[in-house]
């Protein structure tokens, strides 16, 4: 009897542990902002579209160098922690080296798109190049990224 509870006890970690996913850290940047932006699709398909731009609008949403953002199927921003950003005209999406980034953001699908483009680093103020990860998804464009240190 003892022999089977024990096997059990096993049987039952091992299950455990196998439904165990390492969470990415940011010392993984990549992983860490894919993994964002797949929380943020789950918000927004479990609490709805509403919670999801509410909650990616605010403040809160500011993890040191990580935001996410969501653009509207037409290009307009619709979720972004800086107020101006929203409604912001898709033409307005170059950096300050002249690169359009705007239409590779909107060419990316449900597989995600890794997108580069220099940008304002919420966490130093400073112009930096930003790597973006975007998945399409319900018509919209979930974002978030990270900054290469200069």
């Amino acid at each position: 009897m003892l022999r089977s509870a024990s096997l059990s006890a096993v049987l039952v970690l091992a299950f455990l542990m196998a439904g165990c996913v390492a969470i990415p850290t940011k010392n993984e940047p990549a992983a860490y902002t894919q993994a964002l932006v797949q929380d943020a699709v789950r918000l927004y398909t479990q609490e709805g579209p509403q919670a999801a731009i509410d909650h990616y609008s605010s403040p809160e949403n500011i993890d040191g160098q990580w935001y996410v953002f969501i653009i509207g199927g037409d290009g307009y921003t619709v979720a972004h922690h800086n107020p101006e950003m929203i409604g912001r005209d898709p033409a307005l999406r170059v950096d300050v080296t002249g690169y359009f980034y705007g239409d590779d953001i909107l060419s990316a699908t449900e597989a995600g798109k890794w997108v580069s483009y220099v940008f304002n680093n919420p966490d130093t103020g400073e112009e930096t190049r930003k790597n973006a990860w975007i998945v399409r998804h319900d018509g919209l464009f979930f974002g978030s990224g990270w900054y290469e240190e200069n």
